[in-house]
């Protein structure tokens, strides 16, 4: 399995605490993590978050209220490859925090010199993976690259492109499941394929 490579992402906000500096702000330093197996992290200044999209369900569910789907019931929901693209076997893992449990299914794809991976977490409602950063992600745009919030299917999500060809998507569904998708070598265009090629709906009515 390939790993995942957002590696410009601790460099832009690294960029974002200089340009914040530079204009008298000031902010908390440390680095976001965005591999699925950190469980927490702040970010490099003060968190913008997105507002619920319309139409996005918030739970009001306690913290690991539920028990998380298995991996073997994510896995099916990791899409085949987009047209042009070829998809290799998806993996899965159970993890633990201390007596609690989350899930992660993960696909790797592939098109010419571009490659991408789409990852579903269930959290099961806990302050993990990605929801561990979920809170710190900033608005900002640079001439290096950018973050933005959007909605994708009706759920918030948040978005980044750093220079030359590296993107990503972080979309919540349900305050509950994550589904993050990272295309380094591809396009907007590409990226756009590869986050429209996810069925939220159907991730959303799990339980």
């Amino acid at each position: 399995m390939r790993n995942i490579s957002p590696a410009m992402i601790p460099a832009l906000f690294a960029l974002l605490a200089l340009c914040l500096m530079a204009a008298g702000c000031t902010g908390t330093s440390d680095t976001i993590e965005t591999t699925p197996y950190e469980t927490s992290s702040t970010g490099t200044a003060e968190a913008t978050t997105a507002p619920a999209a319309a139409g996005t369900t918030v739970s009001g569910a306690a913290e690991g209220s539920v028990a998380a789907v298995s991996y073997t019931g994510l896995i099916p929901f990791l899409p085949n490859a987009p047209a042009g693209w070829s998809a290799e076997e998806p993996v899965g893992a159970s993890l633990a925090v201390e007596d609690d449990q989350w899930t992660w299914a993960s696909r790797d794809y592939s098109k010419d010199d571009a490659w991408a991976t789409i990852i579903i977490q269930d959290s099961a409602y806990q302050d993990v993976g990605y929801w561990g950063s979920w809170d710190s992600f900033v608005s900002f745009e640079t001439t290096e690259g950018y973050y933005k919030q959007r909605t994708v299917s009706g759920h918030p999500s948040r978005e980044f492109f750093s220079k030359p060809d590296s993107y990503g998507t972080w979309v919540g569904v349900n305050e509950r499941f994550m589904v993050y998708v990272n295309v380094e070598g591809g396009s907007k265009q590409d990226l756009d394929a590869l986050v429209n090629a996810v069925n939220y709906g159907g991730i959303g009515y799990l339980k």
